[in-house]
């Protein structure tokens, strides 16, 4: 048998990236835990960023070789500096900073590495285990993720639709770090945006709110969704990747709570991560394993569940914007309080 007969009839590279992708991702981490990038705003010697840094000379060329290979930075006559990408998203200062969402990837990595104890013995860690305690980081790592695109898509997609732009108060339901209700309250001047969530998010929303210059226009409200009011009144209520993945057994009731606080003919928008069609989105599939691996409970909806879940509980008019893209597998789902009964995409 002549071993020159045998030929793999495609490309190992897909197995390949995956299997060393760990590497270039600690090379990444470890990168913004130097904050290298911020560092090499103006170019800098192998030497000069080793002594800043305090950092071992040898290794640190090879690490700066690395980040060179891999575009993050460049080299020019011993000089290194930023490129495009890492100026748009891993600079300090950058309005599109994503530091603090490397992180949080970053902290996830001992969870994956349990993933073969997950498969055989169930999930890693029980839901009554967890603390909730809060953190900072994911909040901003939340605004980061926003910020990149996703925020922009979905407020062009709704600026323009009609409840929208006559509506006078906006809750955004557990809206976190605020920048979608500030976004709202920039481009209609007679909306009244409210952010509600936890307590201590809420002091986190307060300084994006302040950043942004937006006292006046965009307020607070601290509560449990789950347990706590959220008043009345309201002509759009906004919720974008937190209520509306409540298992089968718990969505009934933040529902209800939902079309009780609006208006007639007020508006329910969902942005929201779901299933459609059977397509793949291995953004999706990957984090729906990793809730279920740290024991979370939690359900992603298809479209067609969802949906029927808001037709059951009274909502009608229902539109639903596909802004999907490879890396954001949201759907935006938009439902009116009264009216008739139907739907339609868009």
């Amino acid at each position: 048998m002549n071993i020159l007969e045998f030929k793999p009839r495609i490309d190992a590279k897909l197995i390949d990236d995956m299997a060393k992708a760990y590497q270039a991702a600690q090379v990444l981490f470890t990168a913004i835990d130097y904050d290298i990038f911020t560092l090499l705003k103006k170019p800098k010697t192998a030497r000069e960023i080793s002594e800043e840094m305090g950092t071992d000379f040898e290794i640190t060329k090879k690490f700066l070789n690395v980040l060179v290979a891999l575009n993050l930075l460049s080299e020019t006559d011993g000089k290194y500096t930023i490129t495009t990408i890492s100026e748009t998203f891993l600079v300090r200062d950058s309005p599109f900073y994503q530091g603090n969402l490397v992180k949080l990837y970053a902290a996830a990595y001992d969870a994956w590495s349990k993933l073969g104890q997950a498969l055989k013995t169930g999930v890693i860690q029980k839901p009554d285990e967890k603390k909730n305690a809060f953190d900072k980081t994911f909040i901003l790592a939340m605004a980061e993720a926003s910020m990149r695109g996703p925020l922009q898509r979905v407020v062009e997609k709704i600026r323009d639709i009609p409840e929208f732009k006559k509506a006078k108060k906006l809750l955004d339901l557990g809206g976190g770090h605020g920048l979608y209700a500030i976004a709202f309250a920039q481009i209609n001047p007679d909306l009244e945006a409210i952010v509600f969530d936890l307590p201590p998010v809420i002091e986190v929303t307060k300084e994006f709110i302040s950043q942004y210059g937006m006292e006046e226009r965009v307020k607070v409200m601290a509560g449990d969704f789950d347990k706590d009011d959220i008043g009345k009144g309201y002509d759009v209520i906004f919720v974008s990747h937190s209520a509306f993945y409540h298992t089968k057994e718990t969505i009934h009731e933040p529902l209800e709570k939902i079309y009780e606080a609006l208006n007639k003919d007020g508006i329910l928008i969902s942005n929201h991560w779901m299933l459609d069609n059977g397509k793949k989105s291995i953004t999706l599939a990957l984090w729906d394993l990793w809730l279920s691996v740290l024991g979370y409970p939690h359900h992603v909806y298809t479209v067609k569940e969802f949906i029927d879940l808001l037709q059951e509980k009274r909502f009608s008019d229902v539109h639903v914007i596909d802004i999907t893209t490879s890396e954001d597998p949201s759907m935006i789902v938009i439902a009116k309080k009264g009216g008739e009964l139907k739907w339609e995409r868009r």
